[in-house]
């Protein structure tokens, strides 16, 4: 139920950004999509130290050439080792700030916030856990096209289970682990 209602927040915020930037002529607006493709580092848990090539939809409005808003899907695949392994996906909300260079090349941070589902394995005992974080990360984008752009991008995302999601294996430090994702991604503007 909590997941249905944050996916229609998700949806109805992008779909009012994405109309208010379409009703502007201005070419640096309007509505976009993209994927990316790219290599997943799982950092800091001891047991979680996996890398893993990944894949990223997207959809956005770019509000005007500084800011966009841009939502996601994003599948971390399986990581981890014999003492605990997770499979791990996420949606997420965020802000794009965008600092033009040129016309044709931008670089930009992004924030926002990922919410994740994980199926686990700790000991052999497995179960489900949610939970929501913050990410952020950086990129650069160039124009290919008047629509089509090319972006390089690194972002870090957080993975922290909860004492009642998985018990007192959660008092264990090595389960929390980051997930930096550096991508290629492209992106069509309609």
């Amino acid at each position: 139920m909590k997941k249905s209602i944050s996916i229609s927040a998700i949806t109805s915020l992008l779909l009012g950004s994405a109309i208010s930037a379409q009703a502007a002529s201005n070419d640096d607006r309007g509505l976009y999509v993209g994927a990316s493709y790219g290599y997943m580092k799982a950092r800091d848990a001891e047991e979680f130290n996996d890398e893993n090539d990944i894949s990223r939809l997207l959809v956005g409005a770019q509000l005007n050439k500084f800011v966009g808003i841009e939502g996601g899907y994003i599948d971390f695949g399986k990581y981890g080792g014999d003492f605990a392994s997770a499979k791990t996906d996420g949606y997420t909300l965020g802000v794009n700030l965008t600092l033009p260079v040129t016309e044709t090349f931008g670089l930009y941070a992004r924030a926002g916030q990922m919410w994740w589902d994980s199926n686990y394995n700790v000991l052999g005992a497995g179960d489900d856990a949610n939970g929501n974080e913050l990410f952020y990360g950086a990129g650069a984008k160039m124009a290919l096209t008047q629509n089509v752009d090319l972006r390089l991008e690194y972002s870090r995302y957080k993975v922290q289970f909860e004492t009642d999601e998985i018990g007192a294996a959660a008092e264990i430090d090595e389960l929390d682990t980051d997930l930096d994702y550096a991508n290629v991604t492209l992106q069509y503007m309609f």
